[in-house]
């Protein structure tokens, strides 16, 4: 059986903070590559635009959790 994230951490905002970082680390993790794709043309100007847009939600998202401790 897999172990359940979750169940460590002590606090539902503690769990809910774990996902807001890993969200935003993840964000930015995508619109970096986004960007040097984008370079070659693998990947064009919109898909980059949304990409910002997701980075910018997930940090709001992060902030917003952060106050809520």
């Amino acid at each position: 059986m897999e172990p359940n994230p979750a169940v460590e951490h002590e606090t539902t905002l503690e769990h809910a903070l774990d996902v807001a970082r890993s969200n935003a680390k993840e964000a930015k993790r995508l619109l970096d590559d986004a960007l040097v794709k984008r370079q070659s043309g693998e990947v064009n100007d919109d898909r980059v635009t949304q990409l910002q847009s997701l980075l910018d939600l997930a940090n709001e998202d992060l902030k917003r959790v952060t106050r809520e401790q």
